[in-house]
């Protein structure tokens, strides 16, 4: 079994980095906190995945990729055995508290946790974390 990636939040970012790291042939788990944004979302990456293999863009078919995408019932079940966290949640200080101080309690210390922020620096949604060290953006 190769190593995991959770992504959390499966709007149009989220399932860009799903299939980033599927296709680096990393096993991801997609969670988001709503529960609908999850409905169509196999069919929203197989249809990215067949745009690019139509333009010659991915190596293996769009199902192998595909595969390796999964969805998580849980935060919980998405940061179980994950290796790193690449978060994509609402663009709001309050709401990237929330859910990094959830994520710092639930993953394993050695868990590295990313934020897809644009604008917000680290500090301020990491600022009282006990794990804050281990938290940084990864930005697109």
């Amino acid at each position: 079994m190769s190593e995991k990636i959770a992504v959390i939040g499966a709007g149009l970012i989220g399932r860009a980095w799903a299939i980033v790291f599927a296709r680096a042939g990393y096993r991801v788990d997609l969670w988001d906190a709503v529960p609908q944004a999850l409905q169509g979302c196999r069919q929203l990456l197989q249809d990215n995945l067949a745009d690019l293999a139509s333009h010659g863009l991915i190596d293996e078919t769009p199902q192998t990729v595909l595969a390796r995408i999964h969805t998580a019932d849980s935060l919980a079940a998405a940061l179980q055995d994950a290796i790193l966290v690449q978060e994509n949640v609402k663009e709001t200080v309050d709401v990237k508290r929330a859910i990094f101080a959830e994520m710092d309690r639930l993953a394993a210390p050695q868990t590295i946790l990313t934020s897809s922020t644009s604008w917000i620096p680290t500090s301020a949604f990491s600022e009282h974390l006990p794990g804050r060290d281990r938290i940084l953006v990864a930005h697109p």
